[in-house]
């Protein structure tokens, strides 16, 4: 039996990317400047590959789908200039996704499959190009599930959190805030373990429907919120980006790819 004081493997960070509209893939902003930043770190750190959970994707019945196709097409981007993203590198890998499904399998989620038809997009093309400008690391995407159960959610993020000790960055896109401004009931400061039971209540608070009409870009947070809850690190704003005089762009990390102080927040 390993002693009780052994070092707690290195883990990769978790990410929410508040991915904005479309107009955030070719528009500099504090959150494209902290995307850049970081993955330069990522680099810098051994990055080994990126799961993405999309909030443009969602799956009915019991199914969770793990993207598969090579090359996939870019949809949803014709606002911006096809210069930003026409020819950006994807690399879907499908050892990842495979080591993806058999999480999950392991997991007891009983309808898990590749999808070797989705294609890529905004969600997940905006964040990738700012953190990796020459072409994804090895990536797949995880659909959500159209039930919007927030425990189910939360238990796709535990059965993920594995793949941290592997160097495997995870990235919940969606929005912080996609309408009408509201408080929240929390601030996101919680220490992992605490975050995803706050973030199930939240989903039950008066003011969920006025920030979230509807629930595919809150939930990959409760993915991420999952992913993080087995570490100790404290979620926190890295940076902030409002547009459209209601849609509140906020960049959560737990963990960092080195020791360092957060960024200021800049609006």
């Amino acid at each position: 039996m390993p002693p009780t004081n052994a070092p707690r493997p290195r883990l990769a960070p978790v990410l929410f990317a508040s991915h904005g509209s479309p107009w955030m893939c070719c528009k500099e902003s504090a959150s494209s400047e902290w995307w850049a930043k970081f993955g330069q770190e990522a680099f810098a750190g051994g990055i080994k590959g990126v799961v993405f959970i999309g909030a443009h994707w969602e799956e009915l019945g019991d199914r969770i789908r793990i993207a598969t196709k090579f090359d996939p097409a870019k949809v949803q981007m014709d606002m911006v200039p096809r210069a930003y993203w026409e020819k950006y590198p994807i690399n879907v890998s499908e050892e990842l996704a495979g080591t993806v499904m058999d999480l999950l399998r392991e997991h007891q989620f009983t309808d898990v499959e590749a999808d070797p038809t989705f294609d890529w997009h905004d969600d997940t093309i905006t964040p990738a190009r700012w953190l990796f400008p020459e072409g994804t690391p090895p990536s797949t995407v995880v659909s959500l599930n159209a039930r919007y159960n927030p425990v189910f959610h939360v238990r796709i993020g535990r059965a993920l959190s594995k793949l941290r000790e592997a160097g495997i960055l995870i990235i919940g896109t969606g929005g912080a805030i996609g309408s009408t401004p509201a408080k929240w009931a929390t601030d996101f400061e919680w220490a992992g373990p605490a975050l995803p039971g706050a973030l199930v209540r939240l989903t039950q608070s008066p003011g969920y429907k006025a920030a979230h009409p509807t629930d595919d870009h809150f939930f990959p947070l409760l993915v991420a919120a999952g992913a993080a809850s087995d570490g100790a690190e404290q979620g926190r704003l890295m940076a902030q980006t409002w547009e459209l005089q209601h849609m509140c762009n906020n960049q959560f990390a737990w963990g960092s790819w080195e020791s360092s102080p957060s960024v200021p927040v800049a609006m």
